[in-house]
């Protein structure tokens, strides 16, 4: 079983702290619908430090690979994760004021009981597509023949129109 780690946020961002592992897909509850084989591993990366306006960040990096379902063939679909995001540690206080500023900054609340786990599923489920195909003329029914590229049952309405 993978062992949680729960961080204070502005503590580790304010002493540079940085956490590396492995974890498991299957130990990421809220990604399991969206995958077609709940296998394999995400490396990953988590570093604190400081913008260059002094204030505390997160850097979050993820490698690995899972499987989604094509939305055309309803196979399975070779997806690389391969991200990295830097957030901004926001005082609950202060998150009106952080949202409305021009900056694209991504910023999330400061926590005393920051669940890195939770924050790498996240970063996961943010960066999935909204609907996974394979590239065009490589899904299985396309190969199969299977392709709706024959003649359209409303061509025989077409013809009629003509009439």
């Amino acid at each position: 079983m993978f062992a949680r780690h729960f961080i204070d946020s502005l503590d580790f961002a304010f002493k540079g702290s940085e956490i590396l592992g492995e974890v498991p897909l299957t130990e990421m509850p809220r990604l399991q619908d969206k995958l077609a084989v709940p296998e394999g591993k995400i490396s990953y990366m988590v570093r604190g430090l400081h913008d260059k306006n002094g204030m505390p960040m997160l850097e979050v990096a993820l490698t690995g690979l899972c499987q989604l379902r094509c939305q055309r063939c309803l196979e399975k679909l070779d997806y690389p994760i391969q991200l990295s995001s830097r957030l901004l540690l926001v005082q609950e206080s202060e998150l009106d004021e952080f949202s409305s500023e021009e900056d694209e900054q991504d910023s999330i609340p400061a926590d005393k009981h920051l669940d890195v786990l939770a924050l790498i599923e996240d970063e996961i489920l943010l960066s999935l597509p909204f609907a996974a195909v394979h590239p065009s003329g490589t899904c299985q029914l396309v190969a199969n023949g299977s392709d709706r590229s024959e003649k359209s049952p409303f061509a025989v309405l077409a013809g009629l129109k003509n009439k």
